[in-house]
């Protein structure tokens, strides 16, 4: 080969192998993609909203909307305002009295015996033994046993408030025994059937005195009303 030739070649052949070479480099080199960007913040709250909306309507859709008729929805806003106008009322006075009952049983210290308490539940599972027991009876009336609890210990609070005004004497029991003594008492003696008048009159007595003690702390109280 003439020398003129092999030297084109040795010039040709320095600069097209480094371009080789770094080509192949190039080719060898890990592919990096372009870094992903952020997700938007808003996007993310928006999400997540969805998911949360999602979650409430499968959970508590049916305590917002506890009836559908015909596609049509019954709300939960419905039924409260028909059951306020037909007896809200009522059940605001009662929510009012019991407030008032409670902070007047509180103030003056009473405390209910567990005993006496469980002694009263058992005397109305007894009761209602005969009658589809007492759980069925609370479910008639739309009561739970904590609702009885409640109210038999606040019965038994107010007995305990009141005990020195409901004890019957001796001569209302005599009274009350020759009153039925030819009806209900007839062929009794008055010890057969001492017991029975002696809880009649107490509970007569226990409701009499109960409304006008009720009353009189019902007006000391601080109560607003606002109406409904």
């Amino acid at each position: 080969m003439p020398k003129e030739i092999k030297k084109t070649v040795k010039k040709t052949t320095k600069k097209v192998m480094p371009a080789m070479v770094q080509d192949m480099a190039m080719d060898s080199a890990p592919v990096m993609s372009e870094p992903r960007k952020p997700m938007n913040g808003k996007v993310i709250s928006f999400a997540l909203v969805i998911v949360v909306i999602a979650l409430l309507t499968y959970k508590v859709g049916p305590w917002l909307v506890p009836s559908i008729v015909d596609n049509k929805l019954v709300s939960r806003f419905e039924l409260w305002n028909r059951l306020e106008k037909s007896y809200g009322t009522q059940a605001l006075d009662d929510m009012v009295n019991e407030k008032i009952l409670d902070h007047a049983i509180a103030k003056a210290g009473i405390k209910v015996d567990q005993a006496k308490l469980d002694d009263q539940i058992k005397n109305l599972e007894k009761q209602f033994e005969t009658s589809g027991g007492l759980d069925e009876a609370l479910k008639q009336r739309g009561l739970s046993r904590e609702d009885l609890t409640k109210q038999v210990k606040t019965q038994l609070a107010v007995e305990e408030l009141l005990a020195d005004k409901i004890n019957p004497t001796e001569d209302e029991i005599k009274s009350q025994f020759d009153a039925g003594a030819a009806t209900m008492y007839k062929d009794k003696k008055l010890d057969d059937v001492r017991g029975s008048i002696l809880d009649e009159l107490k509970q007569t007595k226990l409701r009499d005195e109960f409304l006008t003690w009720f009353a009189e702390i019902k007006k000391a109280s601080k109560v607003k009303s606002f109406g409904l």
